[in-house]
């Protein structure tokens, strides 16, 4: 009896922190519309179902948000009180000064550890120095030779596809990102794209699968839920193969740098990513090494594989468009089919503003959550938000937004990144790479692989499409029906 009495006690005072919580949450945002929910749960019911059906919560949240209020609006997914954003002025306030990762990124800290992606902000903050300088331009442009070839290799293994119709471009996209990332970063020649099928890929495949189905099946974020069921021993187990590989890779570039790093003449030698790591102002452990490795590895190839393939099909979308990039690329390369270099990459100035259209219409990474550890006043929604609340930034929302894009916000139109198009355009309203101090540290490179691919395959192929069609969140943006277009040889280049 006085155990049941005690539990009783004990629920009632829970009950009660649980009120005072929300009061006090509650009334620093009472002036943003909100959806209505259920008792413990808030609304949580909104991210069941479906990934179209989230993905269209989403949009509906962020439609609500700027006809009730200034483009914010707040939900409770159980304790925890988020406001969604997608007023770029407030935005930027977010992206500025909360430069913590929200909770929810926990899920990836088995996999990546403390790699930049997702490190504590005080570790981000040291590491970051030393990776800035490794991703300077001078750096990235030295791969361009590795870009070239490995787009070669890609036109070869699409010419199997000429004539036969529509099929889906991203499994080939991805496995030349991944040779060409692998190779960068690590230094390691992978042949993804003749040998698509390893244990490391699969293994690799499988914890994106189950790491998506934990980001929106609330029942399985729980630890000791998830760790109950079959998936919790599937993902230890390919994430333990993946680490052992890149943890082979590691060691073994040490060993050359130990045995090579008093000889001074390396000239012509490439130089991934993880070679110059070794000898910098903090001595990385093997363990940090691959956490900043897989990190690049994994969170940087299927955002780059995923804007080639909208972008690609968006140009065979609209014939203009892609009229216009190949009389670029004529005046930049003539009649070759050479790979690109830097002094060609920045005279694509019209393939980056469709790049960057593309990027727009089809934000890969449709969502951003930081955490707020201090009270961040918003000045676009005129409210404060208080220390311990969760944003999200909805940056596939505010890019289709017409409140800030224009009524034409639907429309594929790559001029409005031209300079007298976008100079009284809020500088938060344009976020694929992130923004503020905690931006994506790869958007240099980023820039330059899609630019060198996309030439590569333009000046190969006529490239057709129909539509996008309807799309899912799985933790990035795909559609429903894949990347789909038809190719033909360019005759004409």
């Amino acid at each position: 009896m006085i155990v049941l009495l005690l539990l009783f006690i004990s629920a009632i005072a829970s009950w009660v922190l649980w009120v005072a919580h929300t009061r006090r949450y509650e009334k620093s945002t009472a002036s943003l519309p909100s959806v209505p929910g259920v008792p413990l749960l808030g609304n949580a019911m909104l991210f069941l179902g479906n990934t179209e059906k989230i993905l269209q919560n989403l949009q509906n949240l962020a439609d609500m948000a700027f006809k009730q209020g200034k483009g914010a609006i707040k939900i409770w997914l159980g304790p925890k009180l988020y406001v969604a954003l997608a007023n770029p002025e407030d935005v930027q306030v977010v992206l500025d000064n909360c430069l913590d990762k929200d909770v929810v990124y926990r899920f990836l800290r088995p996999w990546l550890g403390y790699g930049l992606f997702v490190a504590p902000l005080e570790l981000w903050k040291s590491h970051r120095k030393v990776m800035r300088s490794v991703f300077n331009n001078k750096v990235v442009e030295d791969y361009l030779g590795v870009l070239a070839a490995q787009a070669d290799v890609l036109v070869e293994k699409m010419g199997a596809m000429v004539g036969k119709g529509d099929f889906d471009v991203l499994k080939f996209i991805t496995a030349c990102t991944l040779d060409i990332v692998f190779e960068t970063a690590m230094g390691e020649r992978m042949d993804v794209q003749e040998k698509p099928d390893t244990p490391y890929l699969r293994a690799r495949h499988t914890v994106m699968t189950i790491l998506n189905m934990r980001f929106f099946k609330v029942w399985l974020q729980p630890d000791f839920l998830f760790n109950l069921t079959s998936y919790a021993k599937e993902h230890n187990e390919s994430i333990k193969l993946t680490h052992k590989f890149t943890d082979e890779v590691v060691k073994k570039k040490r060993m050359e740098y130990e045995k090579h790093k008093h000889n001074t003449n390396t000239e012509g030698k490439l130089k991934a990513v993880l070679d110059l790591l070794f000898g910098r102002e903090i001595d990385f452990t093997d363990e940090q090494l691959r956490e900043h490795i897989d990190s690049i590895t994994i969170a940087g190839n299927d955002t780059t594989a995923l804007t080639i393939a909208y972008t690609l099909m968006l140009l065979g979308m609209n014939k203009d468009a892609q009229e216009k990039v190949i009389e670029e690329q004529r005046l930049i390369f003539g009649d070759s089919k050479r790979g690109a270099t830097k002094e060609d990459i920045p005279q694509m100035t019209y393939l980056e503003r469709v790049i960057k259209e593309s990027m727009r219409l089809y934000t890969v990474v449709p969502i951003i959550a930081r955490n707020v550890d201090k009270d961040v006043y918003l000045p676009g929604s005129g409210i404060t938000l208080p220390a311990g609340t969760g944003t999200v930034v909805g940056s596939f929302a505010m890019h289709r937004s017409p409140e800030v894009w224009g009524p034409d916000a639907d429309k594929f139109d790559p001029d409005r990144f031209l300079p007298e198009r976008s100079v009284d355009r809020h500088k938060a309203a344009f976020v694929p790479f992130s923004y503020g101090p905690r931006n994506c540290i790869g958007r240099n490179y980023g820039m330059l692989i899609l630019k060198s691919v996309l030439s590569t395959i333009i000046r190969s192929y006529k490239i057709d499409a129909d539509d996008v069609g309807p799309l899912k969140m799985e933790l990035l943006l795909f559609p429903i029906r894949g990347h789909q277009i038809r190719i033909t040889r360019r005759d004409d280049f």
